[in-house]
């Protein structure tokens, strides 16, 4: 049997999805707005050009309003999606068990095991650590609810 190396626990519910799901999708929505912005910046500049001030405003106006947009969007989708889960998905218990090769994933209905091979890569911010399976699929750890040691075990094993 192996030893229980690290226990890391979490209370998902909606402001905890809309985190990590947030921080998922972080880099595509950030790729999405910057060539949205290029385009009408260079819109802009050609509507100012040919003295079209009202449209080089309306264009500012976009710009400004954009990424605030997309954000709202965003999370109103998630919520949406939230709310369509079946109940005993949303309100979840998660505790995670770090083991030497494998981390185990415990929930109020069930359990799996996950090696660290599996694991893609991480991303890491000031308070959390999302340990992504897929491109779009993670587990999200708060970093409050880690020991240090822990986050140092997971950079040194995920990194290689």
């Amino acid at each position: 049997m192996d030893k229980l190396l690290y226990v890391s626990e979490l209370h998902m519910n909606l402001d905890e999805y809309i985190r990590m799901s947030m921080k998922v999708t972080e880099k595509s929505r950030r790729r999405i707005v910057m060539i949205a912005e290029a385009i009408w910046i260079v819109v802009g500049v050609i509507t100012f050009l040919m003295k079209q001030y009202y449209l080089t405003a309306l264009m500012a106006i976009v710009i400004v309003a954009y990424p605030s947009a997309i954000v709202y969007l965003y999370k109103s989708k998630l919520k949406k999606i939230y709310a369509e889960m079946p109940t005993h998905q949303q309100e979840q218990d998660i505790r995670y068990e770090f083991y030497p090769n494998y981390v185990s994933v415990i929930t109020n209905k069930s359990e799996g095991k996950i090696r660290y091979s599996d694991i893609k890569y991480f991303i890491e911010s000031e308070d959390e650590l999302v340990l992504m399976v897929e491109q779009d699929k993670g587990m999200l750890l708060l970093k409050k609810n880690c020991k240090p040691e822990l986050i140092d075990f997971l950079k040194e094993k995920l990194s290689n």
